[in-house]
This record gives C-alpha cells, sequence and structure tokens, in this order.
C-alpha cells in the first residue's frame, strides 16, 4: 500500500513540474509572435565582447586595443575625435533588451535559433527618408526604394526571404520625427504606419545601441549568424549585408 502511495506521489510531482513548465514558457511568449529562445544562456556562459560595462566595455572611451575587452579600438566616426570600444566580425552581438510596438520588452537572444536563420539587424529614424521607403518595399511592395542610387535589382529576393520565414529583419530605432530619443510610442506609430507583422519594431530608448554602433548614415543595417555573431556591422548603409545575405542564400542552394 505504501508503494502505491509514493508512486502516485510521485507521478503527480512529475505532472505539477510539467505544467509549470508549460505554463513559464507560455507567459515568455511575446504578443507579435517572435521566437523564444530557451536555449539562449548558453550563448553567454563564457564571458565575450558582449560585456556593456565601463571601462573596457563597448561603447567605452579606449586610447587602444588592450583597453578594450574585444581588443577592438575604433576612431570615433561620429564626432570625429577621441576613441572608442567597438565591435567588430566574429563579435557577439549583444544582448539588448528593448521594448517593442506591443509595449514588450523583446531579448534580442531570441532570435538565436539552430535552424540556420540569419538575422538583418537595421538602426534607422523616423526621420530618416530612405527608412521609410524600405518600410514602405518591406509592408507595402512600393518601389521607391529601387530609386535610390544605393539600390540593386537583386536585392529583391530579400523581401521574399522575410516574407517566406527564411531570415529575420529587425528594425531599432533610435529617434522620432523631433530627433528626440526613440519611445515604445515611436514604435508603435511606426507599426501603425508600416504594419509589417513579422517585422518587430524596437526603440532604442537610451540609445545604448546607437552608442555602440555610432551610425553616419541610415539605414544602417547589419548582419548577424543564427549564433548571434557578428557577419557584417554596418554603421552606414545595407549594401554590403544585403550582398553578404544573398551570398550565404545562393550556397545554400
Amino acid at each position: 500500500m505504501i508503494n502505491i502511495y509514493f508512486f502516485f506521489f510521485i507521478f503527480i510531482n512529475i505532472c505539477s513540474s510539467n505544467s509549470d513548465t508549460q505554463k513559464k514558457i507560455e507567459t515568455i511568449n511575446y504578443s507579435g509572435g517572435w521566437p523564444v529562445n530557451l536555449d539562449k544562456k548558453q550563448l553567454t556562459e563564457n564571458f565575450d565582447s558582449a560585456n556593456l560595462n565601463c571601462p573596457n566595455g563597448l561603447g567605452c572611451e579606449c586610447d587602444d586595443n588592450d583597453d578594450c575587452l574585444n581588443n577592438n579600438c575604433n576612431k570615433n566616426q561620429l564626432r570625429r575625435k577621441g576613441n572608442y570600444c567597438s565591435l567588430k566580425e566574429g563579435d557577439l552581438f549583444p544582448q539588448i533588451k528593448l521594448y517593442d510596438q506591443f509595449g514588450e520588452e523583446v531579448d534580442i537572444y531570441d532570435f538565436a535559433n539552430k535552424d540556420d536563420k540569419y538575422i538583418l539587424v537595421e538602426m534607422g529614424t523616423v526621420w530618416c527618408g530612405p527608412c521609410h521607403s524600405l518600410a514602405s518595399w518591406l509592408t507595402w511592395d512600393e518601389n521607391e526604394i529601387k530609386n535610390k542610387p544605393f539600390w540593386n535589382d537583386k536585392y529583391n529576393i530579400i523581401k521574399d526571404l522575410i516574407d517566406n520565414g527564411d531570415i529575420y529583419f529587425i528594425t531599432i530605432l533610435y529617434e522620432d520625427e523631433f530627433r528626440d530619443d526613440a519611445t515604445i510610442e515611436t514604435s508603435r506609430e511606426w507599426y501603425s504606419t508600416y504594419p509589417k507583422d513579422i517585422i518587430p519594431i524596437l526603440s532604442d530608448s537610451n540609445k545604448w545601441l546607437h552608442s555602440v554602433i555610432r551610425p553616419t548614415g541610415i539605414p544602417a543595417i547589419s548582419l548577424i549568424g543564427p549564433d548571434m555573431r557578428i557577419i557584417n556591422l554596418s554603421d552606414r548603409g545595407l549594401n554590403k549585408s544585403f550582398d553578404l545575405i544573398l551570398e550565404i542564400y545562393n550556397e545554400k542552394k
């Protein structure tokens, strides 16, 4: 009789544990339907260059490479003076958590995946004309972006790759139309204008990512691997990242 009660107790605990796990998974689902990566902690188990703290962290002032945890001290192109610890190819993209158009905090590491999906990360603002042109193309398939001097017709397939779920595209806004820091409302308004359901619109409200990438021309689109390693970090334009994602896609065919 004791054994029956014992096994019944174990069975109840297992069911309860599974139920709690399921509830935990359900509670971290995003309203926008963004992916959830329960294994993302593995990305930061070893100390890496995604450290944000000064001195020595990303965005901090430096004199030479030894001053930076990732050994990459670069000239500040945005202010034309001084140096700062900047990201480089092969570094982990910083684990930022920003609010999306639904008012939820999104961990960008949730987009890390084992499905070989690459990630295009756009830095932009509301006052940026080409950013609007790009969003109009992605949302409504409008052709204004195709008239820009930097556009290449081979990029047309990238919209299909995004729409078909072959790659992720993330928009990060750091300023509104008045050049004030972006807020959750900025992301909401952008989404209201360009309601592309599969694209998260994140607000870099404290301009932390802006202070690390320091874009000099927008949209500035970087290419990140499925493991969140930087393939191309762009502080200006989209061409190199678009060219690289097409090369990767063509090699996978």
